[in-house]
């Protein structure tokens, strides 16, 4: 247990189910890539429409499309897949 209450293993097959989502980011197409790195900026669907110059319902369609390519249930996780296929070279 970790000073914080936590289950140590808990802690390390959250970190294991990332980067298992990471290894799945090479899948993914242009645009999906491209929405989840906003996604990772922290942008809202409405500020990612502006920015790629498309609708705020196709925005939605493409996270829901990365959100199932990577079995993640969460923006968040899509942040934390995105960053560790970063530092692992996962994406090139």
């Amino acid at each position: 247990m970790s000073s914080g209450g936590v289950p140590l293993d808990g802690i390390g097959g959250i970190i294991a189910g990332h980067r298992a989502r990471a290894r799945l980011l090479p899948g993914l197409s242009p645009r999906q890539r491209e929405v989840a790195e906003l996604v990772t900026s922290g942008l809202s669907d409405p500020e990612i429409a502006d920015r790629l110059f498309i609708s705020p319902r196709t925005v939605r369609a493409h996270v829901a499309d990365v959100l199932r390519h990577l079995e993640a249930t969460s923006r968040v996780e899509i942040a934390c897949a995105m960053v560790l296929a970063q530092v692992s070279g996962f994406l090139g």
